[in-house]
């Protein structure tokens, strides 16, 4: 898997072992010659998954919303952009440009693509797969949240058949080459 979409964080004051699997992810990224595909953001941990993707001589392609050109808020380490009107264009079009997705931690937005992921899963027989990224334990509440829905009948699947988890980055690795 070449095309590696990563939801994620933007904000910057967050937990030491939050910040450092943006780093170690998009170094990872970067050294094994995949492209990231991400939202486009200099702003927090988004720049700073960039960054370790473009130092590690990996491709870097952005989506980036209308707010964020408004904003001035593009990333210099953007190869090639995608340009889009909103977060819903945005979510889109990361999942027609990405093979898998990780998913660092993040918040409501965050969450909110997870969901879009997950949902478009449910519908069609082309899933993309997706991988959690437990940094700290980041999301152990999410995963008892998801075991719970599928418990109470209005999930179809438990969370270990909607996603697959990770806690660093040799289990990322040993996850998608198999």
């Amino acid at each position: 898997m070449k095309r590696i979409g990563v939801f994620l964080s933007s904000k910057t004051d967050i937990p030491a072992a939050y910040a450092a699997a943006a780093e170690t992810v998009g170094a990872w990224i970067g050294r094994t010659g995949r492209t990231l595909v991400y939202g486009g953001a200099r702003k927090g941990q988004m720049e700073v998954l960039a960054q370790a993707v473009k130092r590690e001589g990996g491709r870097v392609i952005g989506v980036v919303p209308q707010v964020l050109l408004d904003r001035n808020l593009v990333s210099d380490c953007v190869d090639v952009a995608f340009h889009c009107a909103d977060l819903s264009d945005r979510k889109a079009i990361m999942m027609r440009e990405s093979e898998v997705f990780v998913i660092l931690p993040g918040g409501i937005g965050t969450l909110d693509e997870l969901f879009t992921v997950l949902a478009v899963n449910t519908l069609y027989a082309e899933r993309r797969r997706v991988v959690l990224f437990n940094a700290g334990g980041c999301w152990e509440e999410l995963l008892r949240l998801l075991d719970g829905l599928h418990a109470a009948g209005l999930s179809e699947l438990p969370a270990s058949e909607m996603v697959d988890v990770v806690a660093d980055v040799a289990a990322l690795e040993c996850l998608l080459t198999r």
